[in-house]
């Protein structure tokens, strides 16, 4: 029995270990929307995809549809992402906000250009992010991008509210 083996480009999202040296990653891709995958023997040493797949990581990634979960086949990495950089909160709100696998093509693309021209320094980096991923997913208005400091926060704990997990 043959597979078709998906190839996209993720935003690897968080992992979590499974078995003795498998691991679960939810991963944010381009064409498949949010995924979870799991890939084989990645905790070993000798493991093909160790070190492609770590969390806030831009990779390009193939998949084969599996019975429970996605598997993972093979993963090249583009860009790691610096955790520190304001970036890990707004990619866990996108994995608490996401459900299911529908594609978010313009969320993953203004999420891919958020990581690729990262400015840490940017106080608002953050602010700007989380209401950019609040306005792909209908949480805000268009017009809320472009309020001050204050009525940005605002607007977007307002979002969060309707969202119903706050």
């Amino acid at each position: 029995m043959s597979y078709h083996i998906y190839t996209t480009k993720g935003i690897v999202l968080s992992e979590r270990p499974m078995r003795e040296a498998d691991r679960i990653y939810t991963i944010m891709t381009r064409d498949l929307g949010l995924v979870r995958a799991m890939a084989t023997g990645v905790r070993k040493e000798v493991s093909k995809l160790r070190g492609n797949l770590e969390p806030f990581s831009l990779s390009s990634i193939s998949f084969v549809k599996g019975k429970e979960y996605w598997r993972l086949t093979s993963a090249q990495l583009l860009q790691k992402i610096s955790g520190s950089s304001g970036i890990a909160r707004p990619l866990s709100l996108i994995e608490k906000l996401v459900q299911g696998e529908d594609p978010h093509p313009e969320l993953f693309d203004m999420l891919e250009q958020s990581v690729l021209f990262l400015h840490p320094d940017d106080e608002m980096f953050e602010i700007r992010l989380v209401s950019q991923i609040l306005f792909h997913l209908g949480y805000l208005n268009e017009a809320d991008l472009d309020l001050d400091k204050k009525a940005i926060i605002k607007a977007i704990n307002e979002g969060m509210q309707s969202s119903h997990l706050t």
